[in-house]
């Protein structure tokens, strides 16, 4: 009870300090989020080029999801043959502060509400520059990369990990007369290509081609010819075909290239 009592009379003090001094929390520092180029010169977290999110956003989640392929078997139902990872995927909101707003006051002298220009309103936990506009600075550049399929970081400062993504869709406009800029950012999770061998399947069966009997599948197959059933995918690359079930009883196929 006493560590539950400090703790929140720390995080109180730590966000009493950040908005008297326009400071960050701890909470804030360890949110934060960046952008980078995946490549080039300006692939690296202190560069020019990297986005520092000025407002972190109220929550990040990650869907992680698969594809799932099955076969029906007679007698035994519907068997998984093949479990593939899809890409990830996250989105997350937030806004760009407006740039040079006045403070807001209420004159006494004729009772009506001013704007002070020669005092700046900023948001205590806004993190950016005060030079840095919402549209030619950040919605600008994210619009480039989104066009230009860049492959970006995604920093996450929560664990020290990132994201090799790119950004599948970006909304953004006003809500309201302050001038902030509000978004929603999608990503999709980036992988190279990687060109797989398959030829590595090897086999001790003599003849070079294979007839199977009735009610014979794919899975037995690839057990029975090379000894692993996950190398139907080799089984079916040498025989051109697109489909694990389509086995006819009786027709000739390649057992190797």
């Amino acid at each position: 009870m006493a560590d539950l009592i400090k703790e929140k009379k720390i995080a109180k003090e730590s966000l009493k300090y950040a908005k008297s001094n326009k400071g960050l929390t701890h909470i804030q520092a360890g949110s934060q989020i960046a952008l980078y180029p995946l490549y080039g010169e300006h692939n690296k977290y202190e560069d020019s080029e990297t986005l520092v999110l000025p407002v972190s956003p109220a929550d990040v989640m990650f869907s992680e999801d698969s594809n799932v392929e099955t076969i029906k078997l007679m007698n035994y139902g519907e068997l998984p043959v093949a479990m593939n990872r899809k890409l990830a995927t996250w989105t997350i909101e937030s806004f760009f502060p407006a740039k040079n707003v006045g403070v807001a006051g209420y004159s006494d002298d004729n009772f009506r509400g001013i704007v002070d220009n020669n005092k700046m309103y900023k948001y205590w936990f806004d993190i950016s520059k005060d030079i840095q506009d919402p549209y030619d600075y950040y919605c600008d550049k994210l619009l480039t990369w989104k066009k230009e399929a860049t492959p970006l970081v995604f920093f996450f400062q929560t664990w020290k990990g990132y994201y090799s993504c790119q950004i599948k869709k970006f909304t953004y406009g006003r809500k309201d007369a302050t001038g902030n800029v509000y978004y929603q950012l999608e990503f999709q999770e980036y992988k190279e290509y990687k060109n797989y061998d398959d030829s590595s399947a090897t086999t001790d069966y003599s003849e070079d081609y294979y007839y199977p009997s009735e009610n014979e599948n794919i899975l037995q197959i690839a057990k029975k010819l090379y000894g692993d059933s996950s190398k139907y995918t080799y089984f079916m690359d040498i025989n051109g075909m697109k489909n694990p079930t389509d086995i006819k009883a009786g027709q000739a196929y390649k057992v190797r290239q």
